[in-house]
């Protein structure tokens, strides 16, 4: 593994190939991101930016997505795969934000890793791109390139990866170097 100067080094030089990287997904608030983080796992971000338009149409909020059924909501995302979990899973979110968070998507990690279909990953992507915190999502491109350029240990878990990337970035840069990983991942 590498020291903490020449994790920092490599990370800031995959930064600079990618000034501009920024999330892929199509949304318009706090809500929309959510929903499509549960969406995107195991799936493209192009896929889910195909289906939710119509499904941000028909349920535009956290009540209107609690009042449609499963198989309402599978009918606009059903090109996506897991498709049946994930109405299951968006139903329950929007019951949850609705009743339990009065409409409004948590800002915390503890509440939003209550709803269902939100894991740590994507609490921690919400909670940075929606309301600027420093957390890092850490996804399969992320991992891939921490082992494989040595930041982490060859046997690291997604928390120690994140734990690691975290000590040696300053605060300000972890949104940007998550999505430039992200995008050296992809190419």
């Amino acid at each position: 593994m590498l020291s903490d100067a020449c994790c920092l080094h490599v990370l800031k030089t995959i930064m600079s190939l990618y000034p501009n990287a920024g999330p892929t997904l199509n949304f318009q608030n706090s809500f929309e991101l959510l929903v499509a983080v549960v969406l995107s796992a195991q799936t493209t971000d192009k896929q889910v930016n195909k289906v939710t338009p119509g499904l941000f149409q028909a349920f535009p909020t956290p009540k209107a997505l609690s009042k449609g059924t499963p198989l309402e909501i599978e009918t606009y995302i059903n090109q996506i795969g897991l498709y049946h979990n994930k109405a299951r899973y968006l139903h329950a979110l929007g019951k949850s934000l609705h009743e339990d968070f009065h409409d409004q998507v948590p800002k915390t990690r503890h509440q939003l890793m209550q709803l269902a279909g939100v894991g740590r990953k994507t609490a921690n992507v919400v909670l940075s791109v929606a309301f600027n915190q420093p957390t890092l999502g850490v996804d399969t491109h992320i991992t891939r390139i921490a082992k494989h350029h040595q930041l982490v240990q060859p046997d690291a878990t997604v928390r120690q990866i994140e734990d690691r990337l975290i000590s040696v970035l300053p605060p300000e840069d972890i949104f940007h170097v998550h999505h430039a990983l992200i995008s050296f991942g992809r190419e």
